[in-house]
């Protein structure tokens, strides 16, 4: 009985914190907004073009994103196609490829079962 009540409440205080670590690097990493990007080129320079969250037109260098460190940037695309991006709202000229949260995921699924698990472990019958 008294070694439930332990885990139950060891698994609620690690899935608590393991969500507020989640929690304060979404916070740290600020708004990202998704988008479809055109790109072009100009003097011999890629460049993406796509609207903010307030419709006001962004453009910027290709080489300028921000990218995963562990892989080489990809190829520029032809000018004229287009695709998704993900931009922060403040300020938009910081963008990215891949999703900016991946890496708060398996905090968050994890902290929320461990936690619902310490919780259910609480009215578990003596």
């Amino acid at each position: 009985m008294v070694a439930a009540e332990i885990v139950g409440a060891t698994l609620t205080a690690v899935g608590l914190g393991l969500l507020a670590v989640a929690l304060g690097i979404r916070l740290a990493h600020g708004s990202w907004t998704t988008t479809q990007a055109i790109a072009f080129r100009h003097e011999g320079h890629c460049y993406l073009r796509w609207h903010d969250h307030r419709y006001r037109i962004v453009e910027e260098l290709w080489a300028g994103g921000i990218r995963r460190r562990r892989t080489p940037p990809p190829p520029p695309p032809d000018p004229g196609r287009g695709g998704t991006i993900f931009s922060l709202a403040r300020p938009p000229a910081e963008w990215a490829l891949g999703g900016p949260y991946r890496k708060t995921r398996f905090p968050a699924v994890g902290g929320l079962g461990c936690a619902v698990i310490g919780t259910l472990v609480g009215f578990l019958p003596v």
